[in-house]
This record gives structure tokens, C-alpha cells and sequence, in this order.
């Protein structure tokens, strides 16, 4: 279990190099430290994968998670092209401050870095999700992490809450590559509550049109309630279970 990075979260407060500490305003949460770690424990992960790091809370959490897996043999790729020029090395300096070396930093956009490291026939056991949160962006990166997460492997995606993010986790619950495993369960606002209850009113009515007509009278959000998917959560974890082999037109609504 990586206590510092529940200490740090405790604190709500974190430390920069010159001894001087800052609130913590960008970090995953107490259960979400958890929850990765348990994941990566179960599934025995030593080589990583991130997008995303700003004040370094999800790094700690999984370099510590592979290295408990395997000492020697764990790594862990960080990928934030604004580490040093938004974060100031937060981040991979408290990596530092705590004698994580199995860790490699790449200053890029993934959108830049990412094909490069596909190009190299790189395998990750474990991948992480969680940078530009728009829809683009959150499916370019998983369209190459597919290319690189090995059979078994375990993807977790961020805020999913988003509603970029959370098209793009309704869209991968279609791959048949893919299962969902599990998600951090989050407490619904009343406005959602209230909008899950008329969806749930309008699907029954949906369904008298057959599905084919369902599908393009109505939307796949509206059809298939967040609950069902583990939307309901802040992050969402799945696992790769075989190859990607889907036809050159394979489509499905989402």
C-alpha cells in the first residue's frame, strides 16, 4: 500500500524543492490510491504505463505498486509534456524524495510520444489514463495503449465523470477485446439522480421501436444508463482479454 501517497492526500498539502509546501489541487483521492494499487497487485503488473502526472500522486501509487510486484524488474513510463512548466517537478521530484528510481519521464504530448513507443513494440502489464480530458485526446491515447497493453493487461481511466471521457469508456465497453473489471464508485449529484430517473422512464418507450430505429431516434446515453457501464464512478478499470482483431468496418453505437 503506498502510505505516502495517503499521507500526502491527508496533508492536503505537498512539497516542492526548496522545503516550501503548496495545497494539493490536482491528485487522485484516497480510494483511487487504493484502488490502483489493488488492481496492479492482482494482476501481478511490473512494466507502466502513464499519461498524465501534474503533482505526481498517481506516479507514486504505481511505482510503488510494480516495484512491491517485482524490485528489479519494474518500470513505469510517465508521459506530461507540462511537468516542469505547469508543475514546476512536483511530481517527478517527490518520485525522487522517495527513492523511486524506475521511473522514466517523457516531456512530450502524447499524442507525439505515444507512436514513437508503439513503433518499438513496447508491452505494458498496466496503463493509466489521465491527461487532456477531452474526447480526442482520451481516445487517441487509448487507441495506442490498445496497440501496447498485453493480453491480461489492465487499463484505468480518470474522470470519467467528463463527458469527453465518458463517451470514450461507453465506446470500449463495445471492443470485444475488452471487459470492464471495476470502477470507483462516486456519490450521484440530485441533478444526475434526477436524470437517470427519466432515462429510465424513456427506455422502456425506446424499446417499442426495435432497436435498429431505437438506435438512431435516440442516443447510446440515453439507451444504456451509466450505472450499467460503472459510469457512476471517477475511474473505471478495464481488462485486455485478447487481441484487437475487429474488421476494417467494424462499427457499434456508443
Amino acid at each position: 500500500m503506498s502510505y505516502k501517497a495517503i499521507e500526502i492526500i491527508k496533508s492536503n498539502k505537498i512539497y516542492i524543492d526548496n522545503g516550501d509546501s503548496v495545497i494539493l489541487n490536482s491528485s487522485i483521492d484516497e480510494n483511487e490510491v487504493i484502488f490502483i494499487q489493488k488492481l496492479i497487485k492482482l494482476n501481478n503488473s511490473i512494466k507502466s504505463i502513464e499519461i498524465g502526472c501534474a503533482m505526481g500522486l498517481s506516479s507514486l501509487t504505481i511505482c510503488d505498486a510494480v516495484r512491491n510486484n517485482d524490485p528489479i524488474l519494474s518500470e513505469h513510463i510517465i508521459i506530461d509534456p507540462f511537468q516542469a512548466s505547469d508543475w514546476k517537478n512536483i511530481g517527478i521530484n517527490n518520485l525522487r524524495k522517495e527513492g523511486f528510481n524506475n521511473f522514466t519521464l517523457f516531456e512530450e504530448r502524447s499524442e507525439y510520444i505515444l507512436p514513437k513507443l508503439a513503433e518499438q513494440n513496447l508491452l505494458y502489464d498496466f496503463a493509466f489514463i489521465d491527461g487532456w480530458h477531452t474526447f480526442d485526446h482520451t481516445l487517441l491515447d487509448f487507441f495506442y495503449l490498445n496497440r501496447m497493453l498485453k493480453i491480461g493487461g489492465i487499463i484505468i481511466i480518470d474522470d470519467t465523470s467528463m463527458p469527453g471521457i465518458n463517451r470514450v469508456v461507453r465506446l470500449i465497453h463495445k471492443y470485444p477485446s475488452y471487459k470492464f473489471i471495476d470502477s470507483v464508485k462516486v456519490q450521484r449529484s440530485s441533478s444526475r439522480n434526477i436524470l437517470e430517473l427519466v432515462k429510465s422512464i424513456i427506455r422502456p418507450v425506446a424499446k417499442l421501436f426495435g432497436k435498429k430505429v431505437s438506435n438512431h431516434l435516440f442516443s447510446s446515453s440515453l439507451l444504456i444508463s451509466d450505472t450499467s457501464l460503472g459510469l457512476n464512478s471517477s475511474m473505471v478499470a478495464f481488462q485486455k482479454i485478447a487481441e484487437d482483431n475487429r474488421p476494417w468496418n467494424w462499427h457499434e453505437e456508443f
